[in-house]
């Protein structure tokens, strides 16, 4: 088909300039066989443009291929562009500023590359370190660097006045700028609406005459504030286009939601939150970040191997205590706002995978399951796994499905804090790995947006693991070596062999849907278990959603992972997987509406689903009153101590003392480590404490090392807590009588 091609020129005191322009772009399009028109837009200039204008076309015999459209008074460059683009009358829409910096023979190189990609928007790039001052090129860089921020990828060089688009694009693409922001705004309206862009470098000369406007203080600052508006107003467009508006019924709704989310979480969450020795050791560390005490490259070790993970857990916890004036309640409640936030996350992916409603049943479903409740109201590291384990997942699904590549940092990010969490979190690097290379052969014409957001996720990626590396290589990789040895020497740990994970990979997801749908009730699990298994099975064949496939593959990759390993699965195990089964469970009811019949079986499913959460919400059972009994008895020691150093011990079956420990730390208790951890020499006082929670309680020859250290002792004191503790106080008995 022979090419249509309107080409808009805007001027704004360009009498030295446009007759040249004109010339240059007639020269260029008469020896084409397009079919072309030429609109000169004069923006209410001071000088003689529209006259010279129009003499010019004359002089070329232009006739009804050339018209001067005038603009009283001034519109701006934006403006002068849309009055030209929505006078233009062919397919085709090329703009090229009337200042003659352009060399308009490019226009024949744009178009060869429209014609090979299909492209909706072919781009000029005006060479790095051309024809601009170097203030423009700095503002020029900075302004590309906040695009790239809030709307990803548009375009190596935005505002380059060198384009070609489809004109049928604006009956899409809003265009409200009259300013600076107009090129934005084409760019960014049309990727939203997953609209191609071509990009080819174009010729750049000097200004030969005239002033140029563009690089104006105001014209700037004008078009920053315009940007934030439109940012705005573009996430509302979008949404309101993809059916995803968010009706005052479903906010009212989801508030509901998140009041119960919040209520269930925060409520006495001092007295239901845990409080033993990890969370003691952990408000130590974050107490000394936040202090500017000591700011550590290792986070807790696991229970296992004899790693450690990350620290970020600490940095990112470390404010909260700070805020609650170093109590334990701070992190804790720091945990369950984030448990809130994976409530409102969950149904935001939830209601772009399948829908309003299924939406905000499956947020209320995990706002109440009793497992999650229970891991969102403590401050561990695990806990906070599922919220960066979702946003991971919904990261590498906006660059799969919309090409949105600035979500792969997001995704690589919150990887990184997966992982600083837990280690099973590595499971989630496969399904990260091949979503990745989905997208990749998906949007493989588009390299350069490809390369620069994987080269950037991968080095956020590696800075925020950095720590760990800095630790290695000051500890001769203790860590390193601790990984490999349990990869290595798997007797007791996992087994590679993926085929050994068969046996265990319905008993696993039995257990999952067990623990996170059922409120532990084992016969209902069960048959959920098999109920979303067979349901997920027909969506996929069905094919109504390709975005259950992610979800499907992010459960297979994580419980396949995990029946490879070798040890008991605990709970917080399934934290990289929390909110997956109740993803898989929306899509399921997504399905169930598609009629009548269905639709009675999704509402029964539902309230089959709330009973047991409801019946064993944590709320109804008896707080374990951890931090108010650990302070009562930290209270009761300083009391006795009476000012003087002391050491103390903790006897029990599975805990230690450093929720004591800080404890008296926080009131400045005298408390000395029976061992001095730099020298490590005694530091023997004359009074040991012995918390006894391991009932009948004989300390003394006890083998704990502090009783040990201590020395041939007898007991002074003994005083008993209702609640089942006892205390010591030991005194040297060097006799030992």
């Amino acid at each position: 088909m022979k090419m249509e091609l309107s080409v808009i020129i805007p001027a704004y005191n360009e009498e030295a300039n446009i007759a040249k322009c004109l010339a240059s772009v007639y020269q260029v399009l008469k020896a084409t066989d397009w079919d072309f028109e030429i609109i000169v837009v004069d923006d209410g200039s001071d000088d003689r443009t529209g006259a010279v204008a129009v003499a010019q076309i004359r002089r070329l015999k232009l006739g009804s291929r050339a018209r001067v459209l005038t603009n009283a008074p001034n519109r701006g460059y934006g403006g002068s562009l849309k009055r030209g683009f929505y006078a233009a009358r062919k397919e085709f829409v090329a703009f090229v500023p009337g200042d003659n910096q352009f060399d308009f023979s490019d226009i024949l190189s744009l178009v060869q590359l429209q014609q090979r990609t299909r492209a909706d928007i072919v781009s000029g790039i005006r060479p790095l370190g051309g024809k601009d001052e170097p203030h423009r090129l700095v503002v020029r860089w900075a302004w590309n660097t906040l695009l790239r921020a809030l709307f990803g990828y548009l375009a190596s060089d935005v505002d380059c006045g060198f384009k070609l688009f489809r004109r049928k694009i604006l009956d899409r693409v809003s265009l409200p700028s009259d300013g600076a922001m107009m090129d934005t705004q084409l760019f960014a309206g049309a990727r939203a609406r997953g609209m191609s862009v071509a990009e080819l470098e174009v010729t750049h000369l000097p200004r030969t005459a005239g002033q140029s406007t563009g690089g104006n203080l105001r014209v700037w600052i004008k078009a920053w504030r315009e940007l934030a508006i439109f940012w705005w107003q573009l996430k509302q467009e979008i949404m309101v286009e993809r059916g995803l508006a968010v009706f005052r019924w479903e906010a009212l709704v989801l508030g509901f939601v998140l009041a119960v989310a919040a209520f269930v979480r925060l409520y006495h969450i001092d007295s239901f939150m845990t409080f033993l020795g990890d969370e003691g050791r952990d408000a130590t560390v974050m107490r000394d970040i936040a202090l500017g005490r000591h700011f550590p490259a290792i986070g807790p070790g696991t229970s296992i191997g004899n790693m450690y993970l990350g620290p970020l857990y600490y940095y990112l916890t470390a404010p909260s205590l700070a805020l609650f004036n170093f109590s334990p309640v701070g992190p804790a409640v720091f945990v369950a706002i984030l448990g809130l936030f994976t409530v409102a996350l969950l149904w935001w992916v939830g209601r772009q995978w399948f829908g309003r409603k299924p939406a905000l049943a499956v947020a209320l479903l995990y706002a109440l399951s009793p497992t999650v409740i229970v891991y969102s109201r403590s401050s561990w590291n695990p806990n906070i796994m599922p919220f960066f384990a979702l946003l991971c997942i919904y990261g590498i699904w906006k660059v799969w499905r919309l090409g949105y590549w600035r979500w792969l940092v997001i995704s690589a990010a919150s990887f990184a804090f997966v992982l600083n969490s837990h280690y099973l979190g590595l499971l989630l690097l496969p399904v990260l790995g091949l979503f990745w290379l989905l997208a990749v052969r998906k949007y493989r014409t588009h390299i350069l947006p490809i390369r620069r957001a994987t080269i950037i996720a991968a080095a956020v990626f590696f800075l925020l693991m950095s720590p760990l590396l800095v630790y290695d290589l000051r500890h001769n990789w203790q860590n390193f070596s601790s990984i490999r040895t349990f990869f290595s020497e798997r007797q007791t740990t996992v087994n590679l062999k993926a085929y050994k994970a068969l046996p265990n990979l319905w008993p696993i997801w039995t257990d999952i849907s067990t623990s996170l749908l059922t409120a532990k009730q084992s016969l209902p699990g069960q048959k959920v278990a098999l109920f979303m298994a067979v349901s997920s099975a027909l969506v996929l064949m069905a094919r109504r959603s390709p975005d259950l496939l992610l979800v499907v593959i992010w459960l297979a990759t994580g419980i396949i992972g995990l029946g490879l390993y070798k040890q008991h699965i605990y709970d917080h195990y399934y934290g990289f997987l929390f909110p997956a089964p109740f993803l898989a469970l929306g899509f399921i009811i997504q399905y169930l509406q598609s009629s009548k019949i269905l639709r009675l079986v999704g509402v029964l499913l539902l309230l089959l689903l709330l009973l047991p959460n409801l019946k064993n919400n944590p709320l109804l059972f008896s707080p374990n009153y951890q931090l108010a009994r650990s302070t009562s008895v930290a209270d009761f020691i300083v009391r006795q101590s009476a000012g003087r150093p002391f050491n103390l011990g903790l006897i029990a079956k599975s805990n230690y003392d450093a929720s004591y420990r800080y404890l008296l730390a926080l009131r400045q208790a005298r408390i000395l480590p029976i061992r001095d951890q730099q020298s490590g020499t005694l530091q023997v006082t004359d009074q040991l404490f012995v918390v006894c929670e391991n009932l009948p309680c004989q300390p003394i020859n006890h083998p704990l090392a502090e009783i040990a250290s201590f020395g041939w002792a007898k007991v002074d004191s003994r005083w008993a807590f209702p609640w089942g503790v006892e205390v010591y106080r030991l005194i040297p008995n060097p006799s030992g009588l």
